[in-house]
């Protein structure tokens, strides 16, 4: 039986590297795109009052600040700017 690598496996579905506290941070933005997804813009989403209310949910700064990094490098979080308000497109 063949053994197959980590990479193998991350480039199949990108979330397998993640730690833990970034997949909880892309999950609690799959919720803020369920509430907030832009009208013009299919998939993209905005997250008024952000960090407050992921702090709310036990995340510190550091680890909004790091799983966003994270996200962003494994290519599964895209962040734009409209109007100085970020907006974010999860894949």
């Amino acid at each position: 039986m063949q053994t197959r690598s980590f990479e193998y496996y991350s480039n199949i579905n990108p979330l397998v590297g993640l730690s833990a506290k970034a997949m909880r941070l892309y999950l609690a933005l799959e919720v803020f795109r369920g509430k907030l997804e832009s009208l013009d813009k299919p998939h993209w989403f905005r997250t008024p009052d952000r960090d407050q209310l992921l702090t709310k949910v036990g995340f510190s700064q550091t680890d909004i600040d790091t799983g966003i990094s994270e996200l962003i490098n494994a290519e599964l979080l895209q962040i734009q700017m409209r109007n100085s308000d970020p907006w974010y497109c999860l894949k």
